[in-house]
């Protein structure tokens, strides 16, 4: 008898534990997120006006560096976007470079963007007409 109860009560334990029919659990759901950033750069410099840093970002998008788009962003200390400008990838290449082959232009875009705020070369994309 002690046999059969044992049996019943192991019987309704593991019918108990069985995840097959639970409906507790909602269905996760996946969201495939595309990203066609490339390569970012920022800081922050005095720019829109004399008292507040502001960050200025340069932003490559697309699918090859030569192919994509180069989008310059300022967003002032309140962080609000104060200036938005984008141009081809290509606009970056020092003329010496315009009839390279695309590896070189590749590396002379990575470097472009990787120094763009070390110099004062920055100005001539980010306009200060604010």
């Amino acid at each position: 008898m002690k046999f059969k109860i044992t049996l019943i009560v192991l019987g309704i334990f593991f019918i108990s534990c069985s995840n097959d029919k639970k409906s507790t659990e909602s269905p996760k759901q996946f969201a495939k997120i595309k990203s066609d950033l490339l390569l970012s750069n920022s800081t922050t410099k005095l720019f829109s006006n004399t008292t507040n840093n502001d960050t200025l970002t340069v932003l490559i998008n697309g699918k090859s560096l030569l192919n994509s788009i180069a989008t310059f962003k300022v967003i002032n200390s309140n962080g609000e976007e104060i200036f938005c400008d984008t141009i081809s990838t290509t606009q970056l290449l020092s003329p010496d470079y315009r009839t390279a082959n695309s590896a070189l232009k590749d590396v002379q875009i990575r470097e472009t963007v990787a120094n763009l705020f070390t110099t004062e070369e920055y100005s001539k994309y980010f306009k200060n007409n604010l």
